[in-house]
Order: structure tokens, then sequence, then C-alpha cells
């Protein structure tokens, strides 16, 4: 099999830190719910704002975050080289499509 080595040399910030906020969140979100579920237990009331302020500043922190690091590896990339891949190719097995046997009778 032959190999290529490719380099990513720049991500897309607003791209890249809308997709890694949503995958962010779906591990963040379950542990905000248990400390939002512990502060109803203790103190009996959670208000919408606090709920939905926690949430967007989870969501504004992380794209923020993201975007400044996207922002850091285009210039570390351009300055020094980005991150190398080394890509194979896979062989694509030869199929044969299915009959369709819906209509069968």
């Amino acid at each position: 099999m032959s190999s290529s080595k490719r380099e990513i040399i720049s991500v897309d910030p607003i791209h890249t830190a809308k997709t890694l906020v949503l995958v962010y969140l779906c591990f963040s979100l379950p542990i905000i719910g248990l400390f939002f579920f512990d502060a109803y237990f203790r103190y009996g009331e959670i208000p919408l704002f606090v709920v939905l302020y926690g949430v967007f500043l989870n969501v504004i922190f992380g794209f923020s975050i993201l975007w400044l690091a996207c922002k850091v590896y285009n210039w570390v990339a351009g300055k020094f080289g980005g991150i190398e891949l080394d890509l194979k190719e896979i062989p694509v097995e030869h199929t044969t499509p299915k009959e369709d046997l819906s209509d069968v009778t």
C-alpha cells in the first residue's frame, strides 16, 4: 500500500468552532445538568434565567476559546508547519448492487 504525507496548514475558525462547540455541548450539558440538579435539591428551586444563562455562557465561552485556538493554530502552522498526517489508499471493494425485492409477487 502506498501512503502519502499531508499537512493541515489552515482550519476555518468559524466552521471549526461551531462544529466543536456542538460536540462539546454533548458532553458538557449533562455535567451542567448535574450541577443544576444538585442546586435544585439544595435550594428547592432554580430560576429559568440561571439555567439559560449557564448554557449561554457555556456556548459563548466554548465558541470563543475554540475560535481563538483555531486562529493560533493557523498562525503556528503558517510559521512552523501544521499537523502532519500519513494517509494510505484503501482499495474499494467491488460490490454488486443487491436486487430490489420489494416488488416481488
